[in-house]
C-alpha cells in the first residue's frame, strides 16, 4: 500500500511539473511566409497571417538541436512558443522549432 501511494505521488508530481514547464506560452504552428531580422510571419492552419517578433533571447531548434536564425526560411514549417506583448499587441518568440519545408499541396491550401 505504501509503495502504491509513493508511486502515485511521484507520478502526480512529475505530471504537474511537465505541465508547468510550458508556463503561459502560446504555441503557434504554421508555415513561414516572411522573415526579417526582427520578425517572422507565418500562415497558421486557418490560413491567417501571424507576425511574431524575434528577440535576442529567442532560441532556434531543428531536430532538437540548437541552430541559428539562418535556418528560418520561407516555406518552412515551424512551431513557435511565444508570449503576447500587450504593449505592442504582437507575439514575442521565446523558442522556435524549425521543421521541414511544406509540400506544394499544403502550401496551396
Amino acid at each position: 500500500m505504501l509503495k502504491k501511494a509513493i508511486t502515485f505521488l511521484l507520478t502526480v508530481s512529475f505530471l504537474a511539473g511537465a505541465l508547468l514547464a510550458h508556463g503561459n506560452a502560446t504555441h503557434l504552428m504554421g508555415t513561414v511566409t516572411a522573415v526579417s531580422k526582427d520578425t517572422v510571419t507565418i500562415q497558421d492552419k486557418e490560413g491567417k497571417s501571424v507576425v511574431v517578433m524575434l528577440e535576442k533571447a529567442t532560441k532556434y531548434f531543428k531536430t532538437k538541436k540548437p541552430v541559428t536564425i539562418d535556418e528560418l526560411k520561407i516555406g518552412t514549417r515551424v512551431v513557435i512558443d511565444a508570449q503576447m506583448n500587450e504593449k505592442m499587441k504582437m507575439y514575442s518568440a521565446e523558442e522556435i522549432q524549425i521543421g521541414t519545408a511544406a509540400t506544394a499541396a499544403a502550401a496551396k491550401k
